[in-house]
C-alpha cells in the first residue's frame, strides 16, 4: 500500500509542477524583448514549490483500491495523471500559485509607506502613487498599467498591456503603486537586493529613482516644484517631460502633496 501511495504521489507532484510551470510561463511571452528567458527561469523556480500539494493529492488517489500499479510501472503510464492534474489546476486557479508551496505570505498585509521615511518623503511618495494609479490606498500597489490588478507580490508581474493614449497605441509593463517597468525591476532588484515586489520593495524602488534624480534634498527642504520636475522624466503623470500622456498639473500635484503632508503632521 505504501509504495502505491508513493508512486501516485510522485505522479501528482510531477503533474502539479508541469501545470504550474505551464501557467506561470504564459505571461513570459508578453514581457519586453530580452527578458523572456529570465522570466521563464523565474517561472520554473516558482513552479517547483507546487510539488508538495501535488504529492499529497496524488497520494490520496493512491489509497483508492483497484488500480494496477504494476501495469503503470511497467508501461510508465501514470493512470492518475488526469485526476491529479485537474485537482491541482483547480486549486491553482482558486488560490494562486503561491499557495502551492503552502506559503502564507504576509506581503499583502504589510501595506503602506515605511515609517522610516520622513513625513515629506511619505507625502511625496503618496503623491506619486495617486498621480500614477489614481489612488493612494493599498490598492495602488496591485495596479496594472491599464486594466486590472495582480495578487502575487513575489516578483514584478511582467504583464504587458496596450491602450490608446491621445491617438497613439502605447504598450507598457508598468505595474504597482509607482508603475515600475519590467526593465526597472531587472535594474533595481539586484542592486537593492530586493527579495520581492512587495509594497515595501516598491517604495524602495521609487525612493531610489528619486535619489538618482537628485530630488531628495529638494523634497526634504520643502521645494516640491523643483523635486516634482526632476522626477518628471521617470513618472509620466508628472510634468516636465515630453511623454504626452496627460500629466497632472504642477498645481494639482502640489495641492495633493500639501494635503498628505498635513495629514502626516509634517
Amino acid at each position: 500500500m505504501l509504495w502505491k501511495i508513493f508512486i501516485s504521489g510522485l505522479i501528482g507532484a510531477a503533474s502539479s509542477v508541469a501545470l504550474s510551470y505551464g501557467i506561470a510561463s504564459v505571461s513570459c511571452g508578453l514581457v519586453s524583448p530580452n527578458t523572456d528567458k529570465i522570466c521563464l527561469v523565474s517561472a520554473f523556480g516558482k513552479s517547483t514549490d507546487s510539488w508538495k500539494l501535488g504529492f499529497i493529492i496524488g497520494g490520496i488517489f493512491g489509497l483508492f483500491p483497484g488500480v494496477d500499479y504494476h501495469r503503470v510501472a511497467s508501461k510508465i503510464k501514470p493512470i492518475h495523471l488526469s485526476l491529479a492534474s485537474i485537482s491541482c489546476l483547480g486549486i491553482y486557479c482558486l488560490l494562486g500559485s503561491q499557495t502551492f508551496g503552502f506559503k502564507t505570505s504576509s506581503l499583502q498585509t504589510n501595506i503602506g509607506v515605511n515609517s522610516k521615511y520622513s513625513p515629506k518623503m511619505q507625502a511625496f511618495l503618496a503623491t506619486i502613487r495617486w498621480a500614477e494609479t489614481g489612488t493612494n490606498t493599498k490598492e495602488s500597489y496591485r495596479k496594472l498599467v491599464f486594466n486590472g490588478t495582480f495578487n502575487n507580490f513575489s516578483t514584478h508581474p511582467l504583464i504587458k498591456q496596450c491602450a490608446p493614449i491621445n491617438g497613439k497605441r502605447v504598450c507598457s509593463t508598468a505595474a504597482g503603486a509607482y508603475q515600475m517597468l519590467d526593465k526597472s525591476w531587472w535594474d533595481l532588484q539586484p542592486k537593492l537586493k530586493l527579495t520581492d515586489f512587495s509594497p515595501q520593495s516598491q517604495d524602495r524602488m521609487a525612493v531610489e529613482y528619486i535619489r538618482r534624480n537628485n530630488a531628495i534634498a529638494d523634497i526634504e527642504s520643502g521645494n516640491f516644484t523643483k523635486a516634482a520636475c526632476k522626477v518628471g522624466k521617470i513618472w509620466a503623470s508628472f510634468p516636465c517631460n515630453s511623454y504626452n500622456q496627460n500629466p497632472k498639473s504642477m498645481q494639482e500635484l502640489n495641492n495633493y502633496y500639501q494635503q498628505q503632508l498635513l495629514a502626516l503632521g509634517g
